[in-house]
């Protein structure tokens, strides 16, 4: 049996999840709705040449507004203004968090990087993928011999990304694949627990909440119900009895807020690089939208 959230936490437990859901829901109100075009002459505007089959900034823009329209639902169905409660759901929160989470990470390892030429790489590898999974989905509607158009015109992308790798001179002796896998992505950009005796990473970290989150949606049941609420309904009948699970307020507090803080810290990092030229001097915003 499921059903929305019951007082299994504790009062304190509620009112600090609570608490922490509403301060992630005002700090993400005060963001940008989306993001400006880069300044003329600002990094991110001259390394719109080496990336220009799909730019840099459009990608980061793409994958931030992929990450903000979920997180828009989960507020939208948590937050009950007109009957003043909040509630709950044990799955399909998680779903919208794990994409939120995810796509955040991806455009802040885009740009994370303090060298160009990593940037400009993983813009490419990311055109790179997209082009593949044109390709694959092609041939799963139309099988491989039908899709011989799609795979004429991804072959031809390929070769245009590979041409604009090679404008950057460190990348020219590499050769052009897809980006890491999504795990690699979130471990990037997730720093390492701050505890001395401790080497994982923070449970608010990007690469746990994206965890977590995968973990609910792929149904895995025990790490569901370590961070759940789980209440036995009856007596155990034969060795079978039925539980209810309940989702726990300050996991979901969790994870949102991690979303909204990576968010953040993705406007920041990307707004330097959008007004700044690579001697780290502020370039004229005069040309920006």
């Amino acid at each position: 049996m499921i059903g929305k959230h019951d007082r299994q936490e504790t009062d304190e437990q509620m009112e600090l999840g609570v608490r922490a859901i509403q301060g992630a829901r005002v700090r993400y109100q005060r963001l940008a709705d989306q993001l400006s075009p880069p300044a003329a002459g600002s990094m991110l505007d001259l390394e719109r040449a080496h990336t220009a089959r799909e730019p840099v900034d459009t990608l980061v823009m793409t994958h931030r507004a992929r990450s903000t329209e979920n997180l828009d639902r989960v507020f939208e169905i948590m937050i009950d203004n007109d009957n003043e409660q909040l509630l709950a759901y044990p799955f399909s929160l998680y779903s919208l968090i794990r994409t939120a989470v995810e796509a955040a990470a991806t455009s802040m390892w885009l740009i994370k990087s303090s060298k160009k030429s990593d940037r400009v790489l993983r813009a490419l590898q990311l055109a790179y993928r997209n082009a593949q999974e044109a390709l694959r989905f092609a041939e799963l509607i139309k099988g491989r011999g039908g899709a011989a158009p799609v795979r004429n015109g991804t072959e031809k992308t390929i070769e245009r990304l590979n041409q604009l790798k090679d404008t950057v001179g460190p990348l020219r002796q590499l050769d052009l694949g897809p980006p890491p896998s999504y795990t690699a992505i979130l471990t990037a950009v997730s720093p390492k627990s701050r505890g001395r005796t401790r080497s994982g990473y923070e449970v608010s970290s990007p690469l746990v909440v994206w965890k977590a989150s995968s973990a609910f949606l792929h149904g895995s049941e025990q790490v569901m119900r370590a961070l759940s609420d789980v209440r036995q309904m009856n007596e155990f009948t034969d060795g079978v009895a039925s539980f209810e699970i309940t989702p726990s307020i300050q996991m979901l507090a969790v994870s949102i807020r991690t979303c909204v803080e990576l968010i953040a810290q993705l406007d920041e990092r990307y707004e330097f690089l959008a007004t700044h030229d690579y001697a780290g001097r502020l370039v004229s915003n005069g040309a920006r939208e």
